[in-house]
């Protein structure tokens, strides 16, 4: 099972130099607001994707008054370690997987699969579509090999017909990148559609788990990124051939698509509490996880920033078994520790954060 053993961060926003060593289930860090947990949940983020969850901005992750971030991770897969490392500057990001420099951030995802829930994490229903591609195409990433080259020459024909578009070339010369768009279209959808019908019964295993009070079960519904009462894709692109043009980009195709959930034909947000629409996220990132599990015969590990905020006293407890029962390594914070609970006391570990600095604690409490 996937296990993040060690974490080294330099220089990572307001946290101070530190080495931090994990335990297989629930690691703890409790601080005040402030104190920087989320940036630890961010760093692991970052090691994992390339990128934070928190900003666009790359600059900012980096600690005032030096020059560049350095984040080190050894991580345990099908009981190998792996070396991740990434250095960042504001101009360059070094990776190196194993002491080997690497080009793309896929290899980083696979090394170390996590997944994250902060108390933003709801928008992933009330936004629009792009949150939601990211979960689905997550766990495409995971479950289908061929995906991600097919998402990469899917992009490259997509931005060089943009940028044909955007320049108002002769249209035999735009729609040369049709055949790649439309080829590639098609066997991302067939995996994005085949990955909701396999997450779909995952899905409502843990609604049920998690709120036992609703009566219907939740639906999934993937939508393609054009009408398909319009056509074939083939179709949608040559009749709306001129307005992509007058806007200067490709209105349709996969970087359009979406996946909706409705429970009895109503949509998720309009038919959920405020706090059941927190449940519903864990459950969809715990269908994720056990089918990941039984995909890579690996378990993710998962970052849930400031749980307390999200759950209260039995719904923590509830999604805290079922982590363990999955035995999922979790690495969450709050901002008082006695809000959560150790349900296996000997494999937790638990850090209080002040200043920036990471004190271990031991069971009692003391450091």
């Amino acid at each position: 099972m996937a296990k993040l053993l060690e974490l080294q961060l330099q220089h990572f926003r307001n946290l101070k130099s530190y080495k931090l060593t994990f335990g297989p289930r629930l690691n703890l860090i409790a601080g005040d607001n402030a104190a920087g947990k989320t940036s630890l949940i961010e760093a692991v983020w970052a090691l994992s994707s390339g990128r934070s969850f928190r900003t666009a901005k790359p600059q900012q992750l980096i600690q005032h008054d030096t020059s560049e971030l350095t984040l080190f991770a050894k991580v345990e897969q099908q009981h190998q370690v792996h070396a991740i490392g990434l250095s960042r500057s504001e101009e360059k990001v070094f990776i190196k997987v194993d002491g080997e420099a690497i080009q793309t951030q896929a290899e980083l995802a696979s090394k170390l699969p996590v997944q994250l829930l902060t108390p933003e994490s709801h928008r992933l229903l009330e936004e629009g579509p792009k949150a939601r591609r990211q979960y689905l195409d997550w766990g495409c990433f995971h479950q289908s090999q061929p995906f991600i080259n097919a998402w990469r020459h899917y992009q490259r024909a997509l931005k060089q017909r943009n940028h044909g578009l955007k320049s108002r070339l002769p249209k035999e010369q735009i729609e040369l990148w049709n055949a790649q768009l439309i080829e590639t279209a098609h066997a991302i959808d067939q995996i994005r559609e085949k990955y909701v019908e396999d997450l779909s019964p995952y899905l409502t295993e843990f609604c049920q788990a998690l709120m036992p009070e609703l009566t219907v079960l939740p639906e999934c519904h993937f939508r393609t990124g054009w009408p398909k009462s319009s056509g074939t894709f083939t179709q949608v692109l040559e009749s709306n051939f001129h307005k992509d043009l007058q806007q200067g980009h490709t209105q349709y195709g996969c970087h359009r698509a979406d996946i909706k959930f409705r429970f009895d034909g109503q949509d998720a947000l309009m038919k959920l509490s405020r706090g059941q629409q927190k449940l519903f996220v864990c459950a969809l990132l715990l269908a994720q996880a056990s089918l990941y599990e039984k995909t890579a015969n690996e378990a993710v590990i998962m970052l849930i920033d400031d749980l307390p905020a999200e759950l209260d006293a039995h719904h923590r407890e509830t999604l805290l078994k079922l982590l363990q029962a999955l035995d999922i390594q979790h690495i969450l914070t709050s901002t008082d520790k006695a809000l959560i609970p150790l349900l296996d006391a000997d494999n937790a570990k638990v850090w209080q954060l002040e200043n920036g600095q990471f004190s271990e604690l031991l069971q009692d409490g003391c450091q």
